[in-house]
């Protein structure tokens, strides 16, 4: 049985508001699972998050960004460096949480394009590095898993073909993809396929319209992305991804500038049977 989550800042509207409180709202709406983000680091308050994942019987998922200081890519060792002990410290953070994965974007800063023609040496500078952070990941019985973006967002790859010629270069079996939909609407030619070749590199999926709206809101046909991942025998977390909300800190660093949702949690109650229906 997979397992149904939600990314906590669907209803939070800074990154550093606190997330532990909203966790019940995804135990009210029915949901089995969080996803939190480490964006201010693998430092929390640890108790915090034990608490209330256990008052509210959900598990977690943990998510990440890589600060611009902390590039894995970047030219300088120094900077390298500094990332690949910052990587090892939120693996080991998300182990003690209880999350399965770290997932996000561990591989590079979000949103940075560089001016260089030649990009393939910053891929190659990010590989190695995963291949050294995947040895903790390991030790701590994680997954890292590198979410496929689209274009707009980053260089480094984005099609799950790309993603899994990265995947051979990292050349770890702790290393693997992290699936998006609404990503997927952009660079896959059919999504379902997409989803057969990326087989059991797969390592979380998200959920989320064409528009970046909740899940049924938009034209994806959910019954064949289900069979897709029977097919490749997912058992993974299944995790709605929507930032909706346009006056807020979250909504506005993704470009959401006009309201996806009216009734936060009736609509993502709508959702979350779709996918129930669909993906379970």
């Amino acid at each position: 049985m997979r397992i149904l989550g939600i990314e906590i800042f669907y209803w939070i509207s800074d990154w550093a508001t606190p997330q532990p409180p909203f966790f019940s709202k995804a135990r009210e709406c029915g949901f089995d699972a969080v996803e939190i983000s480490l964006v201010n680091g693998p430092n929390i308050d640890f108790q915090a998050y034990h608490d209330a994942l256990q008052n509210n019987a959900l598990k977690v998922y943990c998510s990440m960004g890589l600060p611009a200081d902390k590039d894995i890519t970047h030219p300088d060792a120094f900077v390298r460096n500094a990332g690949i002990e910052y990587l090892k410290r939120c693996c080991e953070a998300s182990a003690k949480l209880g999350s399965s994965i770290l997932g996000g974007l561990p591989y590079a800063p979000w949103l940075y394009f560089p001016d260089d023609q030649d990009l393939q040496v910053y891929r190659d500078r990010s590989a190695a590095a995963l291949r050294e952070v995947a040895v903790t990941a390991n030790d701590c019985g994680i997954t890292l898993t590198l979410e496929l973006i689209n274009r707009f967002e980053t260089f480094m790859f984005n099609s799950v073909d790309e993603g899994l010629v990265f995947l051979d270069q990292v050349g770890h079996d702790s290393v693997k993809l992290q699936l998006d939909t609404y990503h997927m609407n952009m660079e896959e030619d059919h999504i379902a396929d997409a989803i057969r070749r990326a087989g059991d590199k797969v390592g979380h999926f998200h959920c989320a319209a064409s528009n970046r709206k909740l899940p049924g809101q938009g034209h994806l046909d959910w019954s064949s992305i289900g069979q897709a991942l029977n097919d490749i025998n997912y058992s993974g977390g299944i995790v709605i991804e929507t930032f909706p909300n346009p006056y807020s800190e979250t909504g506005r660093t993704v470009n959401t500038w006009r309201p996806l949702v009216e009734d936060y949690d009736a609509e993502v109650r709508t959702s979350l049977e779709l996918l129930k229906s669909n993906l379970i």
